[in-house]
């Protein structure tokens, strides 16, 4: 049965000594990172037959190279699909996130959600 995966930016934490994009970081002028490149999660085979579908959040800090570090689950749905969502995410890669022209860190929550179609 064919699948399909959703992602999206769904909002912007401060923390850490990190930037805060977002409304906020408008102010600040700050441009969020973009990603570029987002493979989907996989289903795990019994989460595909127990027809599971939900959303997993997961808070990632986008480094100044664009790469993900200190992934994160911050709304779980299963732990099979919550692992798979957190695999998926290291291997997206980002825009940087600017200020002032120049890349910085900040760290953004992204909401993946899985539902068999």
């Amino acid at each position: 049965m064919p699948k399909r995966i959703f992602f999206s930016v769904i909002c912007f934490l401060v923390g850490m000594g990190l930037l805060a994009a977002g409304s906020d970081g408008k102010k600040m002028g700050i441009k969020p990172p973009k990603a570029i490149y987002h493979p989907d999660p996989e289903y795990t085979p019994s989460a595909r037959e127990d027809r599971i579908e939900g959303i997993v959040v997961v808070n990632i800090k986008v480094d100044e190279q664009g790469i993900p570090r200190d992934l994160k689950v911050l709304k779980s749905l299963r732990s099979d699909l919550d692992q798979k969502a957190l695999e998926a995410v290291s291997r997206w890669r980002f825009v940087p996130a600017k200020k002032d022209g120049r890349p910085v860190p900040v760290s953004i929550a992204v909401e993946l959600t899985f539902k068999l179609y």
